[in-house]
């Protein structure tokens, strides 16, 4: 009896592990897949996953379109699908999937998945791989403001533009310039700012029946490099410290925007740091009454006094009562109304 309980047990172990084995063997791990494969990428699929990236495949459900492409590249990571996949729908240049895949995978924790799209429309590769592997040169963690285009763009503490260049940027023309950039015999801005200005120039003759009031345009767009070497050689005269009460750091300027931009009394010579002027010259009284023309009629063309008399907690700049910044005449005439700051404007 007990022979044959003990074979009937064994039989059943048999039977069962049997059972196990076919069940396991025509198991079908996509089955739970909520989207359409062809019997093609099913085998792609099952070659190249393993169970657990697999489930993780049926758990975000994925799009065959999402992660095919890449699914046979070398160093291919499956969670890392939407970035490969966010990259290639916004990238300008031509790059390999390879490319796309490599950069994803050696860059991917230096950057927010939200941002993507705007570091890539704004920056080149180049720009961005000499970013990630070196930083930058004046803030070491400093990130990269995504999206410097934005008229609204302010440069917080920690974030830089680096080697940021804006699009459309156009000569300011006839307007009465002398830039403070050695040897630089033009002036650009934003293609948005240039009909702005020339309209606050031609109303400002009023001051004294002068081309722009008898001021000139001193500044707009600053590359990067013409911000080191203006940085470097203001360095050589004055402490860090001191200077960054009046000017940024490269990569840190509102100036690489396009939308900044300084004016000055024809009578003033221009300095990287004002602290001379601001105290002097610029009190004489020609500069006076330019300085209260800007402060009571730059909003009317879009145009804020970007330092304002009183604020220099909140911006951390000294009082430049020629330093505008172009915002837009709606938010212009806010900031001028409430005689706030740009930091302190409801952007939303």
């Amino acid at each position: 009896m007990k022979i044959k309980r003990s074979m009937l047990i064994v039989a059943l172990i048999a039977l069962f592990i049997g059972c196990y084995a076919m069940m396991n063997k025509h198991y079908d791990e996509l089955a739970r897949y909520p989207h359409t494969l062809n019997e093609q990428q099913r085998e792609l699929v099952l070659h190249h996953l393993n169970t657990d990236e697999i489930n993780t495949l049926i758990s975000w459900k994925i799009e065959p379109k999402e992660f095919l492409p890449y699914i046979e590249v070398d160093g291919f990571v499956l969670e890392n699908t939407l970035w490969y996949d966010e990259m290639a729908n916004t990238t300008k240049e031509k790059v390999s999937k390879e490319f796309i895949v490599a950069f994803i995978n050696k860059y991917k924790e230096q950057m927010n998945f939200n941002e993507l799209q705007y570091l890539l429309a704004n920056y080149s590769y180049n720009e961005l791989i000499r970013f990630f592997d070196e930083g930058d040169l004046y803030q070491k963690s400093a990130r990269l403001i995504p999206n410097p285009s934005d008229i609204y763009t302010m440069i917080a503490n920690r974030r830089t533009l680096y080697t940021y260049e804006p699009k459309d940027l156009v000569s300011i023309g006839s307007l009465p310039h002398s830039s403070i950039v050695p040897k630089a015999y033009d002036i650009l801005v934003k293609k948005e700012v240039l009909e702005p200005l020339q309209q606050l120039c031609k109303a400002a003759e009023v001051i004294d029946d002068q081309p722009c009031g008898g001021m000139r345009v001193v500044a707009g767009y600053l590359s990067y490099e013409d911000q080191v070497m203006l940085y470097e050689q203001a360095l050589e005269e004055y402490d860090a410290e001191e200077l960054s009460k009046y000017w940024d750091a490269p990569g840190h300027s509102e100036y690489q925007l396009g939308y900044s931009l300084i004016l000055l009394p024809n009578e003033i010579q221009p300095k990287v740091n004002h602290k001379e002027q601001e105290k002097t010259e610029a009190k004489e009284e020609l500069g006076r009454e330019q300085e209260a023309w800007l402060k009571e009629n730059a909003y009317k063309y879009g145009f804020i006094i970007r330092y304002p008399l009183g604020q220099e907690d909140i911006t951390g700049k000294e009082h430049q009562p020629f330093a505008l910044r172009y915002v837009g005449k709606e938010l212009a005439k806010t900031i001028y109304e409430q005689d706030i700051a740009l930091e302190k404007a409801d952007l939303g």
